[in-house]
């Protein structure tokens, strides 16, 4: 009957207070008994944190559905002496917190957080801020589960819900039912991910909302091993073991990157609780003496390539690879800040005087040495310079750029990195070639590219054309964790098989086999890969250039040549994998890179499952690829393509 006073006055009625609101709270308990029963069955146990949990209807629920739970009930001090009467059965199971939940501790372990019935006492604002709070509360992995009553989007129903929202309008200042659109944003914008909705048949007129806190890498990794508790013994030995082995006043900058950190801990775990110690030493010095002296080693050269006072209007094809990294960032949303120190190209180059200087801003700058940067290399790469005629500055532009920008694509040092780190290296070994197709195939008289780079670049290029570019340079940034960029069920597949081939290696660089990409392809491509035909062209495209590689040792120094194979190239579309003969010493197996599945499967229709491609030259790899990828014979035998 006050309706009009509160529109007239846009201010709300008073709560009755007193025993009033003890018989509301009363009667919210018998009222929503059998809706937090239903509930409770898809709650995850453990530590339940109740945001306004009142006299406790929830909270009970959970707890007789989950005997081995504890929750946390927070509300103001007068509900929260209601609940305490209403929860003594539970006894030190219950903590109960006075206060509002957006000024109070409420830790961040929890495994599920919930907002029962909370947010329509609310205006929007307050509500993001609670899922928010919530979000921060819960544990990797948790769940948030928002249960309130339900309106729809254009407000045309149900009547219990417009009804409940008038209430709302009469009774709180700003208060709604809102709808199921506004709840899942505020869910995603508090960082949660795989966000469902779930009717209750005791309390049809509302709606279940349930967002989960991606675990992110490092946690994925620490459940699929299992040594987490062990791994941390271990890495504070391993610090003390860096400290030991330089001298911090020299180089304070000196660091493990986090991503190693974790893989190099719990392998050394690993080893100690098989009663490999000597293995577990071997390990620990390689990353804590010998890569650190061979870093220190580069930086004391003052004489070398390295140190040399870099005049960027000199570069232009390492300017061109930063440009381009620097674009990536932008189109993919990723902050060149955070992940590379820098809001532009510009302002990264000018804060890079020396190759040195640029080196140590990288992930691995501040343990590892420079890739390339070694001895023989940079005596190479001087000789070289000397026989073309190219002054310093050229030479540094014609050798540099590709380790250059392999490092620079680890991204920051303290990001959640894809675990093991054979997977993050394939990642990154991908990002080079996409970004700057040298980096791994070289013009037609270099010999500056990666050595070895394509079976590596495949592995993330297989990531890449599954999840799409975007998803995974903004998970490898370390924008998003990657088990909310791609499937968490692929990415904890992907790390317990990493982990499981590198307690069957053992390596010292914690890589798995390089010269074996397939199971890794294999396990991206697993599923259903959309449609992308002109990614598939340029897929094929380097599969052609990585059949077309020269490799060999010159004087210590790993160089790679781009040549025409002296046998045709082999396409099995049945096997779905491009490969030519082994031609070098260098190769210790044949060269083979993984055809997409669509052109597999348009090859084995055109009667091409297995073709030869015998090329005249490196520039008609556009043509075959374009052959292969839509197989008609006429354009096929243009290319030099037939049937084996």
């Amino acid at each position: 009957g006050l309706l009009a006073d509160v529109i007239r006055t846009n201010t709300p009625l008073a709560r009755e207070g007193g025993d009033a609101a003890l018989r509301y709270h009363e009667h919210l308990v018998r009222a929503g008994a059998a809706a937090a029963r239903e509930l409770a069955t898809i709650v995850d146990g453990g530590s339940l944190l109740d945001i306004g949990g009142g006299a406790g209807t929830y909270t009970a629920a959970l707890l007789d559905a989950h005997p081995a739970a504890t929750a946390t009930l927070v509300d103001e001090a007068a509900v929260i002496a209601l609940a305490r009467q209403t929860l003594a059965r539970f006894g030190d199971r219950v903590t109960y917190v006075e206060g509002d939940a957006r000024e109070v501790a409420l830790g961040d372990r929890h495994a599920a957080v919930l907002l029962a019935n909370v947010l329509h006492l609310h205006p929007p604002a307050v509500c993001a801020e609670l899922c928010a709070i919530a979000a921060a509360a819960v544990m990797p992995g948790g769940q948030v589960i928002v249960k309130d009553l339900r309106v729809d989007v254009d407000h045309a129903g149900p009547l219990e819900g417009l009804m409940f929202a008038l209430n709302m309008a009469v009774y709180t200042d700003g208060g709604d039912v809102h709808d199921t659109v506004q709840l899942r944003n505020w869910l995603a914008t508090a960082g949660l991910v795989d966000i469902i909705e779930h009717r209750q048949e005791a309390a049809p007129d509302g709606i279940v909302v349930i967002g989960r806190r991606p675990r992110g890498a490092r946690v994925i990794f620490e459940a699929a091993t299992g040594l987490a508790t062990a791994a941390e013994v271990e890495a504070t030995q391993l610090d003390r073991s860096l400290d030991r082995s330089l001298d911090r006043s020299l180089d304070p900058a000196i660091a493990f990157p986090a991503s190693l950190r974790t893989m190099l801990t719990h392998a050394i775990a690993r080893e100690r609780a098989d009663g490999a110690d000597a293995r577990a030493m071997a390990l620990a010095a390689h990353y804590t003496v010998a890569m650190p002296a061979q870093r220190a080693a580069q930086e004391a050269d003052r004489t070398s390539l390295l140190h040399v006072p870099l005049e960027w209007s000199r570069l232009p094809r390492l300017t061109a690879a930063l440009d381009q990294l620097f674009g990536l960032l932008e189109v993919c949303e990723v902050s060149p800040q955070r992940v590379l120190g820098a809001d532009s190209a510009a302002a990264f180059r000018a804060a890079s005087p020396t190759f040195a200087a640029l080196h140590s801003r990288t992930h691995y700058g501040r343990l590892m040495p420079l890739l390339y940067g070694y001895p023989a290399d940079l005596a190479h790469f001087a000789r070289r310079g000397a026989a073309l005629g190219l002054d310093t500055l050229a030479t540094i532009d014609r050798y540099l750029p590709a380790p250059m920008l392999h490092e620079l694509c680890h991204f920051a040092p303290d990001r959640d990195a894809l675990l093991p780190l054979h997977l993050d290296e394939c990642i990154a070994g991908w990002l080079g070639v996409h970004l700057w197709r040298e980096f791994a195939y070289p013009e037609a008289d270099h010999d500056d590219a990666i050595y070895a780079a394509p079976w590596l670049a495949q592995v993330g290029q297989a990531f890449a054309r599954r999840f799409g570019v975007r998803a995974v340079v903004r998970a490898h940034a370390g924008e998003l964790p990657w088990d909310a960029a791609l499937p968490p069920a692929f990415v904890e597949a992907a790390t317990r098989a990493g982990w499981q081939d590198w307690c069957a290696r053992r390596s010292v660089h914690c890589l798995a086999d390089p010269f074996d990409p397939d199971p890794w392809i294999t396990l991206a491509l697993a599923d259903s890969v959309p449609e992308d035909p002109a990614f598939d062209r340029a897929i094929v495209g380097d599969a052609l250039r990585a059949m077309c590689l020269a490799n060999a040792c010159v004087d210590g120094s790993l160089r790679a040549r781009t040549a025409l194979p002296a046998q045709p190239i082999t396409i099995d579309a049945f096997a779905a994998r491009i490969t030519t003969p082994r031609r070098g010493e260098l190769d210790t197996i044949a060269p083979r890179y993984w055809l997409p599945p669509a052109v597999a499967a348009r090859l084995v229709a055109a009667g091409f499952a297995t073709c030869e491609l015998r090329l005249a030259a490196i520039g008609n790899i556009p043509a075959a690829a374009a052959a292969l990828c839509e197989p008609e014979p006429g354009a096929l035998a243009s290319a030099g393509i037939s049937r084996a």
